[in-house]
């Protein structure tokens, strides 16, 4: 499921982003699928495996793109498996991938701000508020239950 920066830019917030950011469902035995289509980085595999068996974010570039991936682990919890379960399959720019609902991405703008007080992610947010159909309801829900400060946006 892709989110972050590269996801605003389905939803028409269009920024500078130095990398896509994904969520992905992984095992350590499933690495070797995903280096075998980026040969440069196939000396990491032991690394590469031993993050996502811990949950941690690795990250490959595409050299001959210059794209890079952050893969982060999908961490099991209610919230996210609900905010999982609610990514939209979409065509995006001419490909066929889940994106993280907007509601979910504001959540995760949310948690960022609160780690690094980035303006973007603040400015993020209140683009992703203008959407008349968020809904709301899930919003107040899950900002509540995950106790994040909504910093008086919504």
């Amino acid at each position: 499921m892709i989110v972050g920066s590269f996801a605003m830019s389905y939803y028409n917030r269009f920024r500078f982003t130095a990398d896509i950011d994904c969520v992905v469902q992984i095992y350590p035995h499933d690495i070797d699928k995903i280096v075998s289509h980026f040969p440069d980085w196939v000396p990491f595999i032991d690394s590469f495996k031993e993050n996502a068996g811990r949950g941690l974010l690795f990250n490959i570039t595409d050299f001959e793109t210059g794209v890079k991936y952050d893969l982060m682990p999908y961490q099991d919890s209610d919230y996210n498996w609900t905010a999982f379960e609610r990514r939209r399959k979409v065509e995006f720019m001419g490909m066929e991938c889940f994106i993280s609902a907007p509601e979910d991405l504001v959540i995760a703008k949310l948690q960022w701000y609160a780690a690094s007080k980035s303006a973007k992610q603040l400015e993020d947010i209140k683009f992703l508020l203008q959407e008349v159909t968020l809904n709301r309801q899930y919003l107040e829900i899950w900002t509540t239950r995950l106790n994040l400060n909504r910093y008086g946006l919504f």
